[in-house]
């Protein structure tokens, strides 16, 4: 049987916190398949320069060199393109995702343009996190952003409707205490116990699928 690669990203810069811990949890539960090999990348401390629309990609792009912006982006988008399914996890700032997200999604122009990269994400699975501090925030419109974005590249993105889960993960990281006040622990999104079912539910969706769509390229 084929691995399925599961390649997480997340871009809190925050270490070992929510996003974080939601992005392992996530992966976690994909690996329960034997079949699956997870890796993780946070995105927290690396250089990623946003796209300058050069057009660089649709003439002069390899294989080995997808992006004319030398970053660290340069070897995550190799990631992304050799992935079977790609988590993309980010925390909920001003009800969107956060820059650092932005400007990777923004990379990954290369693969709808690019020369060498054209269609190189076409029938990959995508997985959307977002989590929030509160509730009507905007996780939902967060979602719909990296949604937007698996759609572009012509990406599949499963759901599970007795989950919950429409477009993704939305997770809450912030628990109203007894005084009124909010809980500032860095994994406090771990408590959230309908997130948690929602992600294991999700994912093990998202390697079913993987594994369907692999089965019809055979």
């Amino acid at each position: 049987m084929e691995t399925i690669k599961v390649l997480g990203i997340h871009s809190s810069p925050v270490k070992d916190g929510n996003t974080a811990s939601l992005t392992q949890y996530a992966l976690q539960a994909a690996a329960v398949d034997p079949g699956v090999a997870t890796e993780m990348i946070a995105l927290a401390g690396l250089a990623i320069g946003d796209c300058n629309h050069c057009n660089w990609c649709m003439r002069k792009q390899t294989p080995e060199k997808l992006c004319s912006i030398e970053d660290d982006a340069s070897e995550i988008l190799k990631k992304i393109r050799d992935c079977d399914i790609l988590v993309l996890a980010t925390p909920v700032y001003f009800t969107r995702l956060s820059g650092r997200m932005a400007c990777l999604i923004d990379r990954t122009r290369c693969f709808t343009f690019g020369r060498q990269g054209h269609t190189a994400l076409r029938d990959k699975v995508g997985v959307a996190i977002a989590v929030g501090w509160l509730r009507n925030f905007g996780i939902e419109s967060t979602l719909q952003s990296l949604h937007n974005a698996f759609l572009l590249h012509e990406m599949w993105t499963p759901a599970v409707h007795h989950a919950g889960v429409a477009c993704g993960v939305g997770a809450m990281a912030g628990k109203l205490g007894d005084d009124g006040t909010f809980s500032d622990r860095k994994r406090a999104v771990m408590d959230d116990a309908w997130a948690l079912s929602a992600t294991t539910q999700l994912m093990k969706k998202a390697v079913e699928t993987s594994r369907m769509l692999k089965g019809r390229q055979a």
